[in-house]
C-alpha cells in the first residue's frame, strides 16, 4: 500500500513502517535516530565512534542528489510521534557507474526484515538508474550485514587496506530483485 509520503511496509512481526525518499525537513528526525543507535550499530554503520552527525554530515545526508544517489528512510509512527527507524543510502562513487551502499536499522528494529528490504530496494533502483556496480564496506564483526549480504547474493572479499573490514558487491542487473522495489525510489 502505497501513501502520499511512501510505502508501508510490512516487517516479518506484522509490524508496518513507512519507506520514503529522505527529505531536507527529516534533519531533525534522522540526529534523533543516530543518537538512538547503540554505539555498536553507530560502529558498523560509520565506521568511528560517534554520539551524533555534524552539522556538515546532517546537511550532507538530507540534501541529496536525487540525479545520482538515493536516500531511504523507514518511519514509524510512535507515541511521541513519527521517527526515523533505518537509514539507506548509495551514492555514486569514483569510476563509472560504481555506487557505494550503506545501510543502519534502529536496534530496536533489526532481525525483522526491514534491511533486507531496504538494500534490495537500493538494488532494484541502481539496476533501473544503470549503475554497474553496488558495494559497501561491512565491519567483518557485523554478523548480521554479512549474512544479509551473502543471502542477497553480494560477492564478500576481505579489504585490501584493512583487513577487519569486509567489502561486499554486486552487480545490480544480475542481482534477481524485481524492480517493483522502485517504486517509491523513482
Amino acid at each position: 500500500m502505497d501513501t502520499d509520503r511512501g510505502q508501508v511496509v510490512h516487517l516479518a512481526d506484522d509490524s508496518e513502517v513507512v519507506v520514503r525518499s529522505i527529505a531536507p525537513d527529516d534533519a531533525s528526525r534522522l540526529q534523533s535516530f543516530v543518537r538512538r543507535l547503540s554505539a555498536r550499530s553507530r560502529r558498523f554503520r560509520f565506521f568511528v565512534a560517534l554520539a551524533e552527525l555534524s552539522a556538515a554530515q546532517l546537511d550532507r545526508f538530507v540534501n541529496v542528489d536525487a540525479s545520482r544517489d538515493l536516500a531511504l528512510v523507514a518511519l514509524s509512527h510512535r507515541q511521541d510521534g513519527t521517527a526515523i527507524v533505518a537509514e539507506a543510502r548509495y551514492a555514486l562513487a569514483q569510476g563509472v557507474g560504481n555506487a557505494e551502499f550503506a545501510i543502519a536499522v534502529a536496534d530496536e528494529f533489526q532481525g525483522r526484515g526491514l534491511g533486507r528490504q531496504l538494500v534490495q530496494r537500493l538494488l532494484a533502483t541502481a539496476r533501473c538508474r544503470g549503475v554497474r556496480r553496488l558495494f559497501g564496506e561491512i565491519a567483518g564483526d557485523n554478523r548480521a550485514m554479512l549474512a544479509l549480504a551473502m543471502k542477497l547474493g553480494f560477492r564478500l572479499r576481505t579489504s585490501p587496506e584493512d583487513e577487519s573490514v569486509v567489502i561486499a558487491s554486486m552487480i545490480p542487473s544480475v542481482s534477481g530483485i524485481g524492480a517493483a522495489a522502485t517504486s517509491i525510489a523513482s
